[in-house]
């Protein structure tokens, strides 16, 4: 069967988005992704042209698609070497798309299951020590830290939640009783995060000073003082502001709060598979590059064990 690829493109994308339940912005990635294989796609073809061409899949099998990612690797190919990380998302993307595919029967079968992800070297998560944050949000820091700012980085902190799913914490979703948060992920998938006693503490504070703003019809926890909520901005440039105070640590954002709380709960002997679910994510293995051994943690194992600590 031969379509436009924008027919197809535009099937595969209100299918990430009704069916998938996908953000805007991962349906924005995944159809830059496709466009640059569509352009890839003109230039092997016969008939040159920048306009769209009528494609059967069953044309592109294993091996113009190893071509194709092997063309990524070419720095001639884009003025640019694709970093495999890069490629390991586009390959990602090309097997989503072949899978769809074949459910629709546009295709005999899914070519891209050829496809091999490139070995990814594992890179360490950038995490705040508990010496670093126990200063930050210490009593004795109360007068140059905010009681707004002070309850963003706590929740950050005791819950390991991500910036976007702090700004679209609704007022509704914190059971105060349980000291439970519910949180709208990725995939718009809810779960249950619990969070600790200073967190509480720190929101309540922050909610008795709330009215300040104009929250009239506000259902969001955190708001400006214009009654709306905060932009990623804005809480952004908050993390880094307070925690230069403490750290000399180049990255300074709301990330590396939820790497430091995964990491420090792990470093303490939570279980991972919990540590997982907090976090939200889908797989074991995204959870598990949490198990690094931190330094003090690996002096303490040294002095408990070696004989001669």
């Amino acid at each position: 069967m031969k379509k436009l690829f924008t027919e197809y493109l535009e099937e595969y994308t209100n299918h990430l988005g009704t069916v998938k339940n996908y953000s805007k912005h991962t349906i924005v990635s995944y159809s830059e992704d496709l466009g640059q294989f569509r352009r890839y796609i003109l230039d092997s073809s016969e008939k040159k042209t920048t306009g769209d061409i009528r494609i059967d899949f069953d044309d592109l099998k294993s091996d113009f698609l190893k071509g194709y990612i092997a063309n990524l690797s070419d720095p001639s190919a884009y003025n640019k070497s694709y970093s495999r990380k890069s490629i390991s998302r586009k390959i990602s993307v090309l097997k989503s798309f072949y899978k769809f595919l074949l459910k629709r029967k546009y295709i005999q079968r899914n070519y891209a299951s050829a496809l091999i992800f490139p070995k990814l070297r594992k890179k360490l998560p950038s995490f705040f020590t508990e010496r670093e944050l126990d200063e930050l949000l210490n009593e004795k820091f109360i007068k140059e830290i905010s009681i707004l700012d002070k309850a963003v980085i706590e929740l950050f902190y005791s819950t390991g939640i991500r910036l976007s799913e702090l700004i679209n914490l609704k007022l509704k979703d914190i059971d105060f009783k349980t000291m439970v948060i519910k949180v709208l992920g990725k995939g718009s998938k809810e779960r249950m995060v619990p969070f600790g006693t200073r967190a509480m503490n720190a929101m309540e504070n922050y909610l008795q000073i709330r009215s300040i703003c104009n929250t009239e019809k506000s259902e969001f926890l955190f708001i400006g003082m214009n009654g709306k909520k905060l932009y990623p901005m804005k809480v952004n440039r908050l993390v880094k502001k307070n925690l230069s105070m403490v750290t000399d640590q180049l990255k300074k954002s709301p990330h590396v709060l939820r790497h430091s709380f995964a990491t420090h709960l792990v470093d303490k002997g939570a279980d991972i598979r919990a540590v997982k679910d907090m976090l939200g994510h889908e797989s074991l293995s995204t959870t598990q590059v949490y198990t690094h051994v931190t330094p003090d943690r690996l002096k303490k194992i040294y002095k408990q064990s070696h004989p001669r600590a």
